[in-house]
């Protein structure tokens, strides 16, 4: 009996662990998010003047009650001057490896979103408006 008490409570401190490692990777992609900027083509994207519609975090390994110490992380931005770019982020061992910005075409975005009606008739209402048409 007492092992199984053992067992749980190194399961539950697993989960907390797990739980930490992630809003920790989270505060450290949000620190690097709010001053980065790129310039592409004359256009300067960034994270800082733009609002975040889509985000994902992929932590590696993705195994239940493990820890990841490596993560990647994407998020669809939608900038003040209504250019869309996509911002990437990698972590390997819990540091910073890579950032990157990549500008995205509005069919681009609208695909991206198409997944979520919500969101995508907030930035996109002319969507919405062909589907609806198409379905009549």
């Amino acid at each position: 009996m007492e092992s199984i008490i053992i067992l749980f409570l190194c399961g539950l401190a697993l989960y907390q662990l797990s739980l930490r490692q992630d809003k920790i990777a989270e505060q450290l992609i949000a620190r690097t998010f709010d001053r980065f900027e790129r310039r592409y083509n004359n256009i300067t994207y960034s994270c800082l003047s733009s609002t975040v519609v889509k985000k994902q975090l992929l932590g590696f390994p993705s195994v239940p009650l493990v820890p990841s110490v490596n993560y990647t992380a994407r998020a669809l931005c939608y900038s003040e001057n209504k250019n869309w770019f996509w911002f990437d982020a990698s972590i390997r061992n819990m540091k910073l490896c890579s950032t990157s910005i990549t500008p995205v075409s509005q069919p681009e975005a609208c695909d991206a979103l198409s997944s979520d009606p919500d969101i995508l008739s907030q930035y996109f209402p002319e969507e919405k408006n062909n589907q609806s048409n198409a379905s009549t």
